[in-house]
């Protein structure tokens, strides 16, 4: 025996490209009573197969699942979703399940998707502003130094993948999902390292020792081997795992 509340239409909540939602949704004693009642068995699942709209044609980004699902109540039960970067914007179907009793409930809500970011990444970029915010939780930084600063680490991302083969558009930007996603969070990655280490021009890195009012410097006896700006260790790591840099698992595209 199933009881089924359908709510579809009625949003759950919305969610940008790259964010997250929490879901949640009441099981009751008996089909519209809105009295909660404890349900065993509940699972969600996230399709926009079956819905006509911008988003459909997604297929399954969540299958059923109980993974995740927890209760701060007995009654309520939550979900945490993580819209994927690159997700088709629309809205998408939210179906929970559970049993109250012997009765199986099912209720149906919308979540909508929506777009992060303004426009796509200019020629020779590889992230947007609204990309490196998303990613590092930096809100803070003002847009002209991230936009600097994501430029810079555009030009490192390429120095760091020459070589590597990938299919492109005509601005030279990759156009297969997985790259376009693995140079993003690298230009990311590579941003926030040099917002935090604070040496746009690369002077500071060359010296050891450093005394502006006394006009005393010491060369780092390294630095004539830095040829090429640095690759922060988690952008070598996203790309390295992506299968660009040398000895990764996976080789080119």
């Amino acid at each position: 025996m199933s009881s089924v509340s359908v709510l579809l239409g009625a949003r759950q909540s919305d969610v940008v490209q790259g964010g997250q939602v929490v879901l949640s949704q009441m099981f009751e004693t008996f089909r519209a009573s809105y009295a909660g009642a404890p349900a065993a068995n509940v699972t969600v699942g996230i399709d926009a197969s079956t819905l006509n709209t911008p988003g459909a044609g997604f297929g399954t980004p969540v299958p059923a699942t109980s993974a995740g699902v927890t209760t701060p109540d007995g009654v309520t039960y939550n979900y945490t979703w993580t819209a994927p970067w690159l997700m088709i914007t629309g809205d998408y179907l939210v179906t929970w399940t559970g049993t109250v009793g012997a009765v199986t409930e099912t209720y149906q809500q919308t979540v909508t998707v929506s777009p992060n970011f303004t426009g796509a990444p200019a020629p020779g970029l590889y992230a947007t502003a609204g990309q490196y915010r998303a990613w590092s939780g930096d809100q803070s930084t003002p847009d002209q130094v991230v936009v600097t600063a994501v430029q810079r680490a555009s030009e490192d991302i390429d120095n760091a993948i020459i070589a590597a083969v990938y299919p492109v558009n005509q601005n030279g930007l990759p156009t297969d999902p997985y790259v376009i996603n693995a140079f993003a969070r690298a230009t990311c990655a590579q941003t926030q390292y040099l917002l935090a280490d604070n040496d746009p021009a690369g002077m500071k890195r060359q010296y050891v020792s450093l005394n502006v009012g006394g006009i005393s410097y010491t060369r780092a006896r390294n630095m004539t081997t830095n040829a090429f700006p640095l690759l922060c260790p988690r952008a070598a790591e996203i790309l390295h795992v992506a299968g660009v840099l040398g000895s990764a698992a996976l080789i080119n595209w």
